[in-house]
Protein backbone atom coordinates (compact mmCIF):
# COMPACT_ATOMS: atom_id res chain seq x y z
CA UNK A 1 0.00 0.00 0.00
CA UNK A 2 2.52 2.64 1.17
CA UNK A 3 4.25 1.78 -2.76
CA UNK A 4 0.96 2.55 -4.01
CA UNK A 5 0.70 5.38 -2.04
CA UNK A 6 4.21 6.89 -3.40
CA UNK A 7 3.43 6.12 -7.22
CA UNK A 8 0.00 8.19 -6.64
CA UNK A 9 2.26 10.88 -5.34
CA UNK A 10 4.44 10.98 -7.87
CA UNK A 11 2.39 10.68 -10.56
CA UNK A 12 0.22 13.39 -9.78
CA UNK A 13 2.91 16.02 -8.40
CA UNK A 14 4.36 14.93 -12.04
CA UNK A 15 0.90 15.74 -13.79
CA UNK A 16 0.30 19.19 -11.57
CA UNK A 17 3.83 20.52 -13.08
CA UNK A 18 3.11 19.12 -16.81
CA UNK A 19 -0.63 20.87 -16.77
CA UNK A 20 0.89 23.98 -15.11
CA UNK A 21 3.58 24.79 -17.29
CA UNK A 22 0.68 24.30 -20.44
CA UNK A 23 -0.28 28.13 -20.51
CA UNK A 24 -3.15 29.07 -19.29
CA UNK A 25 -4.65 30.61 -23.14
CA UNK A 26 -4.15 27.06 -24.45
CA UNK A 27 -3.65 25.92 -28.08
CA UNK A 28 -3.43 28.13 -30.93
CA UNK A 29 -5.67 25.91 -33.26
CA UNK A 30 -8.70 23.99 -32.85
CA UNK A 31 -9.27 20.54 -32.46
CA UNK A 32 -13.00 20.35 -32.47
CA UNK A 33 -13.70 18.10 -35.26
CA UNK A 34 -17.63 19.38 -34.76
CA UNK A 35 -16.39 22.60 -35.30
CA UNK A 36 -14.35 22.10 -38.34
CA UNK A 37 -16.63 20.43 -40.37
CA UNK A 38 -20.08 22.48 -39.72
CA UNK A 39 -18.39 25.55 -38.27
CA UNK A 40 -20.41 25.49 -35.24
CA UNK A 41 -19.06 25.31 -31.98
CA UNK A 42 -20.13 22.53 -29.88
CA UNK A 43 -21.27 21.60 -26.14
CA UNK A 44 -17.33 21.12 -25.68
CA UNK A 45 -16.02 24.12 -27.01
CA UNK A 46 -13.57 25.89 -25.41
CA UNK A 47 -13.13 23.63 -22.64
CA UNK A 48 -9.79 22.48 -22.24
CA UNK A 49 -8.74 26.18 -21.61
CA UNK A 50 -11.21 26.12 -19.08
CA UNK A 51 -9.56 23.40 -17.56
CA UNK A 52 -6.16 24.89 -17.62
CA UNK A 53 -7.80 28.18 -16.31
CA UNK A 54 -9.41 26.83 -13.72
CA UNK A 55 -6.05 24.84 -12.82
CA UNK A 56 -4.48 28.06 -12.74
CA UNK A 57 -6.80 29.68 -10.64
CA UNK A 58 -8.77 32.41 -13.41
CA UNK A 59 -12.07 31.05 -12.76
CA UNK A 60 -13.42 34.22 -14.63
CA UNK A 61 -11.75 33.25 -17.85
CA UNK A 62 -13.15 29.17 -17.24
CA UNK A 63 -16.09 30.40 -17.23
CA UNK A 64 -16.04 32.69 -19.95
CA UNK A 65 -14.70 29.76 -21.83
CA UNK A 66 -17.27 27.03 -21.34
CA UNK A 67 -19.83 27.87 -18.96
CA UNK A 68 -19.89 23.72 -18.06
CA UNK A 69 -16.77 24.27 -16.75
CA UNK A 70 -18.68 24.40 -13.18
CA UNK A 71 -19.80 21.56 -13.39
CA UNK A 72 -17.57 19.15 -15.71
CA UNK A 73 -14.57 20.08 -13.64
CA UNK A 74 -15.75 19.00 -10.16
CA UNK A 75 -17.11 15.76 -11.79
CA UNK A 76 -13.82 15.21 -13.63
CA UNK A 77 -11.68 15.19 -9.81
CA UNK A 78 -13.98 13.36 -8.02
CA UNK A 79 -13.55 10.29 -10.69
CA UNK A 80 -10.05 10.91 -10.81
CA UNK A 81 -9.54 10.71 -7.09
CA UNK A 82 -11.78 7.88 -7.28
CA UNK A 83 -10.12 5.76 -9.62
CA UNK A 84 -6.85 6.67 -7.51
CA UNK A 85 -8.90 5.29 -4.29
CA UNK A 86 -9.75 1.77 -6.25
CA UNK A 87 -5.90 1.43 -6.89
CA UNK A 88 -5.03 2.44 -3.92
CA UNK A 89 -7.38 0.28 -1.43
CA UNK A 90 -9.72 -1.68 -3.02
CA UNK A 91 -6.97 -3.67 -5.20
CA UNK A 92 -5.26 -4.29 -2.04
CA UNK A 93 -8.17 -6.04 -0.50
CA UNK A 94 -8.37 -8.53 -3.53
CA UNK A 95 -4.58 -9.11 -3.22
CA UNK A 96 -5.00 -10.04 0.65
CA UNK A 97 -7.91 -12.54 -0.08
CA UNK A 98 -5.55 -14.33 -2.35
CA UNK A 99 -2.90 -15.07 0.29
Amino acid sequence: MTRRISIFLIVNLLLIILLYSIPKDGLNFDLCLYKMITGKECFNCGMTRAFLNVLHLDFVSAFNYNKNVIIVFPLTICIYLYSWYMYIFKRRKKDEREN
